[in-house]
C-alpha cells in the first residue's frame, strides 16, 4: 500500500524524476516533498511492469506516486474509441496496482502530443471520463489528474490543429470535465 507521509508543508508537493537515486530521494525529503511523478509511456502491449516497479520504488522511499501516463497520438488518431478504451483500461488496471495518482495524458492542447485536426477540449474530456471510470473501478482512492495542457499563446485562440492552454481548458469546463 502507500505510504502514510507526513506532510510538513502548507501543501503537498513532490517532483518530476528521471532519475529516482538514493540522493535525489535525500534530497526530496529534505524539501518536504511527500510525492513523486513519473511519466509512463502507454502503446499497445504495454506491460504493467513498468508502472508497477515506480509504484514500488516511491513507496519503499517514503513517497505518494503520481503516474503521468502518455499515449501514442498516431494510435489515437487511427483508432478512435477503440484506442480510448484500451488506454483507459490499462490506466484502470495501473489504479488497481496501486497508484496514488494518475495523471491522463499530457499537453494534448498541441499537436506534438495529440493528432492535429482532433484537438479540442471536448474530445480530451471523453478521453479523461472513460479514465476516470476504469480508474475508480479499479481504486476508488486514486485521484485522477487532468492531463497538463501546455502554456502556450502561439495559437491566438483554439483550433482542432492546436490550442492555447486557457481556452482550451474552458473547452474542458464546457464539455463538463470538472466531474471527472
Amino acid at each position: 500500500g502507500s505510504p502514510d507521509v507526513v506532510n510538513r508543508l502548507p501543501l503537498p508537493v513532490g517532483g518530476h524524476v528521471l532519475h529516482f537515486d538514493e540522493t535525489a530521494q535525500e534530497f526530496m525529503h529534505q524539501a518536504g516533498m511527500t510525492w513523486v511523478k513519473w511519466q509512463v509511456p502507454y502503446f499497445e502491449g504495454t506491460d504493467l511492469v513498468i508502472a508497477r516497479d515506480r509504484i514500488n520504488w516511491s513507496h519503499e522511499a517514503g513517497f505518494k506516486v503520481l503516474l503521468s501516463i502518455t499515449g501514442e497520438k498516431e494510435a489515437l488518431a487511427e483508432g478512435g474509441d477503440p484506442y480510448v478504451d484500451d488506454y483507459a483500461e490499462f490506466l484502470g488496471e495501473v489504479a488497481g496496482i496501486g497508484a496514488d495518482a494518475i495523471e491522463v495524458w499530457n499537453e494534448m492542447n498541441i499537436d506534438r502530443e495529440w493528432p492535429s485536426g482532433l484537438i479540442s477540449g471536448g474530445n480530451y474530456t471523453q478521453m479523461l471520463s472513460a479514465a476516470y471510470q476504469a480508474i475508480k473501478s479499479q481504486n476508488s482512492a486514486t485521484l485522477v489528474i487532468s492531463g497538463a495542457p501546455a502554456p502556450t499563446g502561439f495559437f491566438q485562440g483554439c483550433s482542432t490543429s492546436g490550442g492555447d492552454d486557457d481556452c482550451y481548458i474552458r473547452q474542458m469546463a464546457a464539455a463538463g470535465a470538472s466531474q471527472f
